[in-house]
Formats: C-alpha cells, sequence, structure tokens
C-alpha cells in the first residue's frame, strides 16, 4: 500500500508539474515571438531613420539636390526659365494662385 500512494503521489506531483508547466512554455514561445516582431520594427526604424539622416545631409550640404527638390516638389524654376505643365502632370503640392479679381470666401 505505502508504494501504492508512492506511486500515486508521484504520478500527482507529475501532473501538476505538467499542467503548470505547459501555459510558461506557452508565454515562453509568444514572448519570443513578439520579441522578433519588435527587432524587426527595430530594424525597420533604423532603416528610415538613416534614409532621414541622409536626406537631411543632402538638403544641407547638396545645392543640387535642393534645387531637383524645389522643381521637382513645388514647380519651382529658374529666373528666365519656361516651365511647362500638362494636363497629365502631377500636381505640384503648391497651390495655384488665383487671379486677383477672384475672391475668395
Amino acid at each position: 500500500m505505502p508504494r501504492f500512494l508512492a506511486l500515486l503521489l508521484s504520478v500527482l506531483i507529475l501532473g501538476v508539474g505538467v499542467v503548470t508547466w505547459i501555459p510558461l512554455i506557452h508565454q515562453k514561445a509568444v514572448r519570443k515571438r513578439d520579441v522578433l516582431e519588435l527587432q524587426e520594427q527595430i530594424h525597420g526604424k533604423r532603416a528610415t531613420i538613416r534614409e532621414i539622416e541622409s536626406r537631411i545631409h543632402a538638403v544641407r550640404h547638396d545645392p543640387a539636390f535642393v534645387e531637383r527638390l524645389a522643381r521637382e516638389k513645388f514647380g519651382l524654376a529658374r529666373p528666365g526659365e519656361t516651365v511647362f505643365k500638362f494636363r497629365n502632370d502631377p500636381p505640384t503640392g503648391v497651390p495655384q494662385a488665383t487671379s486677383p479679381d477672384r475672391t475668395t470666401p
């Protein structure tokens, strides 16, 4: 009889251990997946930061970049240049000037 109780107690302890450890193992796997996703996000954010820093450096130190940006984004031109705009051209991002006889609400 004492041998049977020892075996029963051992099985009970083992069962409690398994029931306790299974959720912990699952939580560890979920946390590991979360860490990997966050590391991927960090990698992406660092790449974005490098790109932005590169553009900042270009704006500060590269006049050709600034000129290209002004032409592409704002439709600007040097004095004496003629700018041709076509119907299918994308907008430049600058609102069109209104004529002086038009009133705006």
